[in-house]
């Protein structure tokens, strides 16, 4: 239980920074700068997935 946790608390942090990110990808994409707007969406989501991708394929 504590491992998961600990695990969580590690997800979070770049899930909510990779939310805030993409919310202003939206608005990016809202003021017609669409190629910002895709550029900071791969951004986002590249800054959320690869603390899983050490979580759960490197570090274990």
């Amino acid at each position: 239980m504590r491992n998961f946790l600990l695990d969580f608390f590690i997800w979070l942090i770049p899930l909510v920074i990779g939310f805030y990110t993409l919310t202003y990808a939206r608005w990016l994409w809202q003021k017609k700068l669409k190629f910002g707007a895709c550029g900071v969406g791969v951004l986002a989501l590249l800054a959320a997935l690869y603390p899983g991708y050490v979580l759960f394929f490197i570090h274990r």
